[in-house]
C-alpha cells in the first residue's frame, strides 16, 4: 500500500499562528470544487459541502481498494467574494459568491472524479448532488492567520490580516480564503479554528 501523506507534505500551508500573520508561497494544488452563491448557512452551500465530501471519500476508498493508494481527505476550504465588495464587508450574505473545495492528491484525474460522481449518484445517498469538478488552484503568494472562535466573529482577525499585508508593502488580490480546521457540528463555536488567508501582490 502506497501512502500519500498530504497532511505532512502540505503542513506549512495548513498551520498558522493566531498572534501574527505569516507570508507563504502556496504551490499549485489539485482541488475538488463546487461553485455557488448565497449565505453559507443556506441549502446551496450545505449541498455543495455534502457533495464534495461524498465524492472525496468515494475517491479515497476507490484508490485504496483498486489502486493500493491511501491518502487523507483534507479540510474543507472556501473562497468568498461579491460583485460589489461592500456587500461582502457588510455581511450581505445573499450577495456572496463562493467556491467550496477540498485539496486532492495529484494522482486523481478528471476520469476518476467522473467515476466517483457516478458511483455517488448510483447509491442515491446524496439527493441534492452537485457537479464536482477537478481543477488546479494556483494561489501563489499569500498571508494567513489563525482565527479562533465563531465564524461570524472573524471581522477583527480579517482586519489584522489586511493591515499586516498593507504594512508589509503588499496589496490584496484574488478572493478571501478560509480553511475550516474544525467541525462546527462537533466543536463549540468559541473553539472553532479557521485559517484566514488572502493572496497578495507587491503594491
Amino acid at each position: 500500500m502506497k501512502t500519500i501523506d498530504l497532511k505532512k507534505t502540505l503542513k506549512p500551508y495548513y498551520t498558522a499562528p493566531a498572534a501574527k500573520p505569516v507570508i507563504l508561497d502556496i504551490p499549485p494544488l489539485a482541488t475538488l470544487r463546487v461553485d455557488g452563491q448565497g449565505d453559507p448557512n443556506g441549502p446551496d452551500f450545505q449541498a455543495a459541502v455534502g457533495s464534495l465530501y461524498s465524492v472525496a471519500y468515494t475517491l479515497k476508498f476507490t484508490f485504496k481498494k483498486e489502486k493500493a493508494i491511501d491518502y487523507p481527505v483534507m479540510a474543507l476550504e472556501g473562497l468568498w467574494w461579491a460583485d460589489d465588495p461592500a456587500f461582502f464587508m457588510s455581511g450581505q450574505r445573499d450577495k456572496w459568491h463562493w467556491t467550496a473545495f477540498i485539496v486532492a492528491p495529484d494522482v486523481v484525474t478528471k476520469k476518476d472524479v467522473a467515476a466517483a460522481i457516478a458511483a455517488v449518484r448510483k447509491k442515491g445517498r446524496v439527493p441534492d448532488l452537485r457537479e464536482v469538478r477537478l481543477e488546479t488552484f494556483a494561489e501563489g503568494q499569500a498571508a494567513q492567520l489563525m482565527h479562533v472562535g465563531p465564524y461570524d466573529a472573524e471581522g477583527p482577525t480579517i482586519d489584522r490580516l489586511f493591515k499586516f499585508i498593507a504594512d508589509e508593502g503588499y496589496r490584496l488580490r484574488g478572493h478571501h480564503h478560509e480553511i475550516y480546521m474544525g467541525d462546527p457540528r462537533r466543536t463549540a463555536p468559541e473553539r472553532l479554528k479557521t485559517i484566514i488567508r488572502h493572496p497578495m501582490a507587491k503594491a
